[in-house]
């Protein structure tokens, strides 16, 4: 499906549309370096049918113009640009799901504009990265993602990129290749190069750090779903404290895991994934209509 866009303060913005527009709307963030296909692209047609998706394109990512300044990455003012952006495209109250780093961005809207946000869905993301792992300090992530785009963010041909993104997934497809190919373009030498650049990047990696997500947790009062992965075992001391500290501050948190995934859980199990998203949509939905 085409990408659609609209004009934001003079800056374009890409999104799909996807579902009918009776159902409930749930507004998708995608993670860092990706876009909304990519990230959201397998379940897609697992909930489309069942409610109305807005995948949005974050600046810098996917078809959407990135920002000129380091600041306009902040949390606070990409959750003021999607209001203006979903403001634009529907009136009525939704629910916000992201992944990883669309995880924070779905609790800083919803903190900041809570008469919108009927609940948050996140996507193992929100709750580890960088407060609850120590080794995470702001120079060793930016020391990281530099080398990163530095050094592996081109590839001399399409097969060197699939070797690299195979290595994410336990479940390769060709559906996951697609979302791959619109997250590169190809440079006058031929080569594959991501289409983010590293001054978006390293933008927002500053902003996990001026706005931690712990600092949210009091504000949010919607029901909240966190699913996340059982890999990498590594993680699991970061993950059953971000599960506390959510379970602490967060009324409503419903946590679910999901076995046998990593971090891009939607494309090692997709159907589980959507199963445990849907499921609590409903949910939230029938009490909404209830109340």
């Amino acid at each position: 499906m085409a990408n659609l866009k609209l004009q934001i303060e003079g800056k374009e913005v890409s999104y799909q549309k996807h579902g009918d527009g009776s159902k409930p709307l749930l507004v998708c963030f995608h993670g860092l370096a990706g876009n909304g296909f990519y990230s959201f692209g397998k379940l897609i047609p697992l909930l489309a049918d069942r409610y109305q998706l807005l995948v949005l394109d974050s600046p810098g990512h996917g078809e959407s113009a990135p920002f000129d300044r380091e600041e306009e990455y902040s949390f606070a003012n990409l959750a003021a640009r999607f209001k203006q952006v979903v403001d634009q495209l529907s009136a009525k109250p939704f629910f916000v799901m992201g992944h990883s780093w669309g995880a924070d961005l779905a609790l800083h809207f919803a903190r900041h504009y809570p008469d919108r946000v009927l609940g948050i869905v996140l996507l193992d993301g929100g709750f580890t990265f960088p407060q609850n792992q120590p080794e995470m300090t702001i120079d060793y992530a930016l020391s990281g993602w530099t080398d990163y785009m530095d050094n592996c963010a081109s590839f001399q041909n399409w097969q060197a990129v699939i070797e690299e993104y195979r290595q994410y997934t336990k479940e390769w497809d060709s559906g996951i290749e697609s979302g791959i190919k619109t997250i590169f373009r190809q440079n006058e030498k031929g080569e594959f190069e991501l289409l983010v650049s590293k001054f978006t990047v390293l933008s927002i990696i500053q902003a996990f750090f001026r706005e931690p997500f712990t600092d949210v947790y009091p504000f949010i009062h919607v029901p909240l779903l966190l699913v996340y992965p059982d890999s990498p075992s590594q993680l699991d001391g970061a993950r059953a404290l971000g599960i506390m500290q959510l379970q602490e501050a967060i009324e409503d948190a419903a946590i679910r895991k999901i076995e046998h995934a990593g971090h891009m859980l939607q494309w090692d199990k997709p159907v589980e994934t959507a199963d445990a998203v849907s499921s609590w949509l409903d949910e939230k939905c029938h009490s909404a209509t209830k109340a």
